[in-house]
């Protein structure tokens, strides 16, 4: 990458940080506190989680901040920049890897058991990704079965894990 367009991916990764450090300060603020319990205030569910917030917010503003210093904030926003980037393999991928995390996050945790979830998930993450489709046949059902196995194996070593070992109770 340019320097300059180095300046303009950190003022978009400062953004996106402090949007994200904002929303998990919030949720952690709204976690239960458990004093009907007697929970000690430095032992409640929130506590990590919103001082990670907290630290990501202010690496998001360093951020923000010294890419606006060193001119990010002129983007040059043009429909064929655009078009540019998003046919950018990297970029395709980082777009491929968001739908798949906000799929299973959003529509997959809570609608099916988590373990059916988190197995589709695995399998389709490792299909897409190793996918060759200049590969033989015989290639590519190796790879989708190796993929399958995988994702079982994920599937129920991370369910096993949380429920048994961290004692979580799952979606």
């Amino acid at each position: 990458m340019k320097p300059d367009t180095i300046t303009k991916a950190d003022l978009i990764t400062g953004l996106v940080l402090l949007v994200f450090s904002l929303t998990l300060i919030e949720e952690a603020w709204r976690m239960p506190r458990l004093e009907q319990l007697g929970v000690h205030p430095s032992s409640v569910p929130g506590l990590v989680p919103g001082m990670l917030g907290v630290i990501l917010l202010i690496l998001g503003a360093v951020l923000t901040v010294r890419s606006v210093r060193r001119g990010g904030h002129h983007l040059g926003i043009t429909r064929e920049n655009t078009a540019r980037t998003f046919r950018q393999p990297g970029n395709l991928r980082l777009i491929v890897t968001l739908v798949l995390c906000i799929g299973y996050a959003a529509f997959m945790i809570g609608n099916m058991p988590y373990w059916l979830a988190t197995g589709i998930f695995t399998f389709l993450f490792i299909a897409l990704f190793e996918w060759n489709p200049g590969a033989d046949r015989r290639t590519r059902v190796r790879g989708l079965t190796l993929a399958a196995v995988i994702a079982v194996l994920v599937a129920g070593v991370v369910t096993w894990v949380f429920a048994n070992l961290f004692l979580v109770t799952l979606p």
